[in-house]
């Protein structure tokens, strides 16, 4: 019953986010999170797993919409096509098991791509956003971010050969969820996971025009 009580107060914890409600907490004052997980280890919920990826790792990417658009609320609380489980029940489960995977024992390159946004779209105003970003700078990523460590298949993603390609630096020690093996791995990140920016390059040719972003992953403390 404890460790149903720990869900049920992580659930309600990824709504508020979501919703983008939730109160900051008084700065002499443990974050709601931080006392969160503290009873998660208490009750030996974030005992290591023995895999490298967490098991929604496929599906999390139906769900990024409610980060990046804040979709209905009311279908946090419905279930996600067949797996039998909520967004809201599969933040939780997810949120726990990227605590729960091993640390990468080495450093990982990965890409993601971002494809040029015509300015009717909902995401227009956060690509431009990204096209200005600048060495130093700080992004965080809301939703699930997926990325690649082949970057043919990442670039397959730029519209047109136009957009952003997001070169990603992951140290060792990161807990990132991980699919396939070397060059086809599969990266997941943690939701809200941040990335520093350590430089920018304009790729323009007569067949392509991208701006090639290079990230490094903040392992979080």
């Amino acid at each position: 019953m404890k460790i149903v009580r720990c869900l049920e107060s992580l659930s309600s914890y990824a709504k508020r986010l979501v919703s983008s409600k939730a109160q900051a907490a008084k700065p002499s004052e443990p974050l709601f999170c931080e006392k969160l997980w503290k009873e998660c280890a208490e009750e030996n919920m974030l005992r290591p797993l023995n895999r490298d990826y967490v098991s929604l790792h496929g599906e999390l990417n139906g769900i990024n919409h409610f980060f990046i658009t804040g979709a209905n609320p009311e279908l946090m609380s419905k279930e996600f096509m067949s797996t039998g489980l909520t967004p809201k029940e599969m933040i939780s489960m997810a949120d726990i098991e990227f605590k729960r995977l091993k640390p990468t024992k080495e450093p990982i390159r990965a890409f993601r791509c971002i494809g040029e946004k015509p300015d009717f779209f909902s995401e227009y105003k956060l690509y431009r956003k990204r096209l200005n970003i600048k060495k130093g700078d700080t992004i965080n990523m809301r939703e699930y971010a997926y990325a690649t460590s082949d970057i043919k298949y990442a670039r397959g993603y730029l519209t047109n050969d136009k957009g952003i390609l997001y070169d990603i630096e992951i140290p060792a020690g990161a807990r990132v969820s991980l699919k396939g093996y070397g060059v086809n791995n599969e990266i997941v990140f943690p939701r809200s996971s941040k990335f520093e920016c350590v430089g920018t390059q304009r790729v323009k040719s007569q067949d392509e025009d991208y701006l090639c972003v290079k990230l490094r992953y903040v392992i979080p403390e």
